[in-house]
């Protein structure tokens, strides 16, 4: 057989090409985590066996100590990818009390030829297949989610537990392969196999399990960790924790205020960190002893994470200049003096990442900056660069892409630097670049999303400090009385509704939901039966809409380069984009006669409100203020939207204009300060407007009249909060999307 020859499995409408491992339906290719990948090939290759989950761990992750969730996280992403068969059976069924089984029937292909490989139809009538699917948020567990290539050793010791029982069906597929394996990579896959043996494997441990942990860093001496909680009680508070035991101190008692991103000095004695509070709106740096003290203000307007020079005595960070319409890279010394922009750049020419890292020769610093792609397609590609503090200047460090980039440190010889970015389809996760190759590669692998502003790593360059971050939130109904003693829950999905939430006229439920790392566009009936996805890519969609007959929905992706607006037919056919240029646009909205669409727009540093007409044209502005997250009134004359704050000292405000646009004719200063806002709705009857309010970690809806007078809360739930809401057509009931987002820190061992 050539060597040239593919090899593919084919279920269904599915095939998987085995070398690639390249999973495509009807020629169109469904994009799937590493690991989901891996479990998929496992269940085929032992068709119609039940496979026990020890046995699945171990074949998928042999060489890592994983919890039992991972597989129920895989088993239930690949449910939701590949869907039902014809004839509405599942493909991967549960076994009660045993494991699970691939029960399609599987086609093996070696070019033309083509091999079956079920041993005999199933003559069982039933089996019962659904599985709730829980995750422990249990303390002091490692959880390691690389994607390693096993060892022949590992494979065999893995697989001997099933394969003595299914052997006279499986040898013969097994010896095929390992011949074709001799001949064509014996002496690559020895070479391989020999180094990944030498390599201490990589570990990951669990130090917080509060959910809310953040902004966290790592003593030099790899003793520490300090990080922050916001919110607790409704306010912030400082922690640092003794590694070996496990023993945590509250540095800061809990005040109005909340905090940014932390750091230690460079001699291990101070914890430095970003305070918001009355006094410093803007932002202050503060440090406080490790082990306890006297907290004092070091720097006031000081709104941005920050890097230490390598003798401690002077830090550089971010501002931006909305005057004059720049941003810069700044340096100062401890005391204040000395400060001088050593990088600036206007914002139509560069966006910088708000995070940096100074090198340890002392001479240059590290940033992220996003650039135009190409005229057509205005999309920022982030890439790392380095200043010279000196003469200022720039140099690419990689030609490597990201969406984002966010916290970095230098190793302590200079040898490379680890940070946090995203990628389409990846999300946030940390990468290592060493800087004498120029070569990049992942720290970390699988469904784990880390976040933008943890990160540290030892003086030893030994241990590595981040943060997990997982979004988990689901669909609602409730009474359009806000009665939540009747709330019934729709769907049990990751991020279902976050990222947008509609009805459409037939009364099924439109929304955003996230499988593995893609967002897509979902429809489900009233009673979260039949939910199925209208969009199936590797891009990213929210903001979504529906017009009122029911015809099209309307939504944001990133399919054309930025944040565009988008339309297609209810059942998911026809997609036309309908905003083009340089602006990134969010948060459309329908008109009730379904005329038109308004929407907000970023440009030039810039929110404003536009519309345009619902089957395409020019575009209208209708703000020229900072304004976000418009909603058009029932009876279509009045647009309401948020006015946000310029800084955490004062509310946002809640306003009302024309939907022909101008200044606000009403406004109500009721809105919390915050970076993301969400759309607020207006009552059926038009007479007031509904938005939601978090408070202490638990979200509810309020309700503002537009005659005046005070809010009245609509809603008294008790835990979560609210990502996005929206009436029925009808005005019966409200949707609303609810849950939390859980954050904690992880200690990385052996990650170079």
């Amino acid at each position: 057989m050539s060597e040239q020859t593919q090899h593919f499995y084919t279920f269904g409408e599915y095939k998987i090409e085995k070398t690639e491992r390249l999973l495509t339906r009807r020629g169109e290719v469904v994009p799937l985590p590493p690991k989901a990948v891996e479990l998929l090939f496992v269940l085929l290759e032992s068709n119609n066996h039940i496979l026990t989950k020890d046995e699945l761990m171990n074949l998928v992750w042999a060489d890592s100590f994983v919890e039992e969730a991972n597989l129920s996280r895989n088993v239930f992403l690949l449910r939701k990818v590949l869907g039902e068969g014809k004839n509405g059976e599942k493909f991967i069924e549960t076994i009660p009390k045993r494991g699970y089984r691939f029960a399609a029937n599987v086609t093996e292909t070696n070019g033309d030829e083509a091999i079956e490989i079920i041993a005999h139809e199933r003559t069982l009538a039933h089996i019962v297949i659904e599985e709730e699917i829980e995750t422990s948020d249990a303390p002091e567990k490692i959880v390691e989610t690389e994607t390693r290539q096993l060892t022949p050793e590992q494979t065999l010791k893995a697989r001997n537990s099933w394969f003595q029982q299914y052997r006279a069906i499986v040898l013969p597929t097994v010896l095929l392969a390992i011949v074709g394996a001799a001949v064509s990579g014996w002496f690559a896959f020895f070479s391989e196999s020999k180094s990944a043996a030498l390599k201490p494997a990589k570990t990951f441990t669990l130090v917080t399990n509060s959910g809310k942990a953040s902004n966290a860093s790592i003593s030099p001496d790899g003793k520490f960790i300090a990080y922050g909680e916001n919110y607790e009680r409704g306010e912030g508070v400082i922690y640092v924790r003794q590694i070996d035991t496990n023993r945590e101190v509250k540095l800061l008692e809990p005040g109005e205020r909340t905090f940014g991103g932390t750091a230690f000095s460079p001699d291990g004695a101070f914890i430095y960190y970003v305070v918001y509070d009355k006094q410093d709106p803007h932002g202050a740096l503060y440090r406080i002893p490790v082990l306890g003290g006297v907290a004092t203000r070091v720097l006031p307007n000081f709104g941005s994470m920050f890097t230490f020079s390598p003798d401690g005595l002077r830090v550089a960070f971010y501002r931006k200049n909305y005057e004059r319409k720049e941003e810069s890279i700044m340096i100062a010394a401890l005391d204040g003096s000395g400060e001088q922009a050593i990088l600036t750049r206007p914002f139509s020419e560069a966006v910088l990442s708000a995070i940096a890292a100074w090198s340890p020769d002392g001479k240059t610093i590290a940033f992220g900056a996003g650039v135009e792609r190409t005229p057509d397609k205005i999309h920022l590609d982030v890439k790392l660069y380095s200043v010279e503090i000196e003469s200022g200047a720039v140099k690419q460090l990689s030609n490597e892409v990201w969406s984002a980039i966010g916290k970095m440190n230098w190793l302590a010889d200079g040898g490379g630097l680890v940070f946090v970015a995203s990628r389409p389809r990846i999300g946030n996760q940390l990468y290592f670049f060493d800087y004498h190759t120029g070569e990049t590669r992942r720290v970390t692998e699988g469904l784990q999303s880390y976040g933008n502003y943890s990160l540290g790593v030892t003086a030893d360059g030994s241990v590595l400090a981040a943060g997990t971050w997982e979004e988990k939130s689901h669909l609602w109904t409730i009474g359009a009385d806000g009665d939540t003693s009747r709330a019934v829950q729709l769907s049990k999905g990751e991020t279902d509704g976050n990222f947008g939430l509609t009805n459409l006229a037939d009364g099924r439920v439109a929304y955003i939901a996230r499988v593995g790392s893609d967002y897509d566009v979902w429809t489900m009936n009233p009673d979260g039966s039949d939910a199925k996805p209208l969009t199936a890519d590797s891009f990213w969609e929210s903001g979504l809409t529906a017009t009122a007959d029911g015809r099209f929905l309307i939504f944001i992706s990133n399919r054309a380069g930025g944040n565009h607006l988008f339309r297609m037919n209810a059942d998911g056919s026809d997609v036309r984009q309908l905003t083009f240029g340089e602006a990134a646009d969010h948060a459309p909205d329908s008109s009730p006669d379904g005329q038109w669409i308004v929407y907000q727009s970023w440009f030039a540093d810039k929110f404003t409100l536009r519309k345009i007409p619902t089957g395409g044209g020019e575009s209208v502005q209708l703000t020229d203020y900072q304004s976000v997250m418009p909603s058009i009134s029932p009876d279509g004359n009045s647009i309401a939207c948020i006015l946000p704050s310029d800084s955490r000292a004062h509310p946002a405000t809640l306003a009302v204009i024309s939907a022909a646009g101008g200044e606000p004719q009403k406004t109500f200063a009721v809105i919390p300060f915050g970076y993301f806002y969400q759309s607020p709705r207006w009552t059926p009857d038009g007479q007031a407007l509904i938005y939601a309010k978090q408070e202490k970690q638990i979200g509810n809806l309020w309700k503002q009249p537009l005659a005046g007078g005070e809010p009245a809360q609509l809603t008294n739930f008790n835990a979560d909060i609210i990502a996005n809401y929206a009436y029925s057509c009808d005005g019966s009931r409200l949707l609303v999307s609810r849950g939390q987002l859980h954050t904690n820190i992880v200690l990385i061992k052996n990650f170079k």
